[in-house]
């Protein structure tokens, strides 16, 4: 049995679909849609979207829709396509993006309510609650479009508590990820990686809209 799972998500028309550029040894490729797609590589797993958030729970807690059998689960948002074969610390639970922006929750609310990303009600009583529980300002700001983790207590913990938040709150998982790492006990390692470093070993395909 292979000891890793890449998975994604591809539901509705929002992103094109390719097979990878490049193979990861001792790995399986999973991807759940509701498209008509082909792949020579990946496991097409066709579902109906269940809910309105329902890559946004799979991207949170891909082990509890692939199962528990892999070391390590690997999600890639539909539209990223390694240029390399993927590079991270076996010893780090976590390893995603730093956001090239922002590094703060709080910031990330005021920039998704001027774009208009969630319904501006419901992200402000998130946010409003994170400010209530003492949440700090500052505290770091990741992007979820490349997550890899190690299957633990620790990175169990924090999906079940940022799937919870995604549920609750905003689709925006940027907007809950930090809280939950905040949040977990045992706290998992964080590593990211730069934006810089990310472009110049990835493809990024633009959405469709």
């Amino acid at each position: 049995m292979n000891k890793q799972v890449i998975v994604k998500a591809l539901f509705g028309n929002y992103d094109r679909w390719a097979d990878p550029l490049i193979v990861e040894e001792d790995t399986d490729y999973i991807v759940f849609t509701d498209q008509n797609i082909k792949s020579e590589l990946f496991e097409i797993r066709k579902t109906e979207r269940l809910k309105p958030k329902y890559e946004r729970l799979i991207k949170a807690q891909p082990w509890e829709y692939v199962g528990r059998q892999y070391e390590r689960y690997i999600w890639m948002d539909a539209n990223i396509y390694p240029r390399v074969p993927l590079s991270f610390d076996p010893d780090i639970d976590i390893t995603c993006l730093e956001h090239q922006g922002r590094n703060c929750i709080y910031d990330e609310y005021e920039v998704c309510v001027k774009l208009g990303k969630d319904n501006p009600a419901v992200m402000k009583q998130q946010v409003d609650i994170y400010r209530d529980e003492g949440y700090p300002e500052n505290n770091g700001l990741v992007q979820t479009g490349l997550m890899i983790r190690k299957l633990n207590d620790a990175t169990l913990e924090h999906g079940r508590i940022w799937s919870a938040q995604i549920q609750t709150h905003s689709r925006r998982d940027q907007l809950s990820f930090n809280y939950a790492l905040w949040k977990t006990t045992p706290k998992p390692t964080l590593k990211t990686i730069s934006w810089e470093d990310f472009t110049a070993t990835h493809k990024i395909i633009p959405h469709r809209r």
